[in-house]
């Protein structure tokens, strides 16, 4: 299947479609491109959730979600935002490989049952398309290396509907719940992963894992040379309003001799979220600890130079760890 996935990626007809929606996806789809040599003009990017893809492409398709794609999802079990991308990509006039993180279907709620802004399109739709060659999935972060077994295709239904009976509702943080998940579909021709250990359930001949670590590094400037200390907050579903400050003040208490924090997307995307956190930033920061710019990237910042990260358990560490640089644990939930 590996062979199969190469050839693909010489085909000339072949557009390339990465689905992009954290900055590790941007990551690997620019060391994808570059170690298969993949020329820009068959490169094609989604951004999803809003997630910046200059790293992959100089355009892309940007997902976004009407009030109208909520009611067609909630009540018809419809796929409008892989609709509007699959008209879009019959333009082009070309076959398509795609590459995501995993196999998403559209919905209005994550996978905690929160109501997010911005959907995935469905990979189930794109997959479907006459126009599609096959598919493969990308390291995203900490899911990419939990244990789950890819599935049979055809079996989708049932095992979905066995799932929801055993764990719906319950064992959120249960390991056997996360195993269970339906990721991955079986049929895909390539696991492509830039860490030792990504996708751990997948067949072994199918996993690939890339080191060509200069490729993002090529197209990207970096914000913080010269800064070592990174503290990094956690997500602002983890905390109550009132825990944002005392999240900082332990962030901050740990660089003495300075450093930046980087917050977390749900404290960026949501505009009044970002102004409050700001605002009490400001109130309680010293001199030498600043924010850390938005676009900045913290995985490729590492291979510019050795950093010391703090902050709560991400996949983060395990970036840290394989790019020579130091994770601190630091509780802030």
């Amino acid at each position: 299947m590996i062979n199969d996935f190469i050839k693909h990626t010489k085909d000339e007809n072949c557009l390339h479609v990465f689905l992009i929606n954290n900055p590790f996806t941007s990551i690997i789809s620019r060391m994808i491109i570059d170690a298969y040599e993949i020329k820009e003009c068959n490169v094609f990017s989604v951004s999803i959730r809003n997630t910046d893809t200059s790293l992959v492409s100089k355009e892309s398709f940007i997902v976004k979600m009407s009030f109208f794609d909520r009611f067609l999802i909630k009540f018809f079990r419809r796929s409008p935002q892989a609709n509007r991308l699959l008209k879009d990509l019959s333009k082009k006039k070309k076959k398509f490989f795609l590459y995501t993180s995993w196999a998403y279907e559209e919905s209005i709620t994550n996978s905690d049952g929160l109501k997010v802004a911005n959907s995935h399109p469905s990979v189930q739709k794109l997959l479907s398309s006459d126009l599609c060659m096959g598919h493969a999935y990308i390291e995203e972060g900490q899911l990419t290396h939990r244990p789950s077994k890819p599935y049979e295709p055809k079996d989708r239904q049932r095992l979905h509907d066995e799932y929801i009976m055993k764990f719906d509702g319950q064992f959120r943080d249960d390991e056997h719940r996360l195993e269970n998940r339906l990721y991955y579909r079986s049929d895909a021709y390539a696991f492509i992963g830039a860490v030792e250990g990504a996708f751990p359930s997948a067949p072994q001949d199918k996993r690939i894992i890339l080191k060509n670590y200069n490729a993002p590094k090529e197209h990207y400037a970096p914000f913080l040379l010269g800064t070592k200390m990174i503290g990094l907050t956690c997500a602002e579903r983890r905390l109550s309003n009132n825990q944002w400050q005392t999240m900082l003040k332990k962030l901050i208490s740990q660089m003495p001799n300075g450093g930046v924090i980087k917050l977390h997307p749900s404290f960026i995307t949501d505009s009044e979220k970002n102004r409050k956190i700001k605002t009490i930033f400001n109130q309680i920061a010293p001199p030498n600890v600043d924010l850390c710019d938005d676009d900045a990237i913290i995985e490729i910042e590492m291979l510019f130079e050795s950093k010391v990260l703090i902050g709560s358990l991400t996949s983060l560490r395990k970036y840290a760890d394989a790019f020579g640089s130091e994770f601190i644990n630091l509780e802030l939930y």
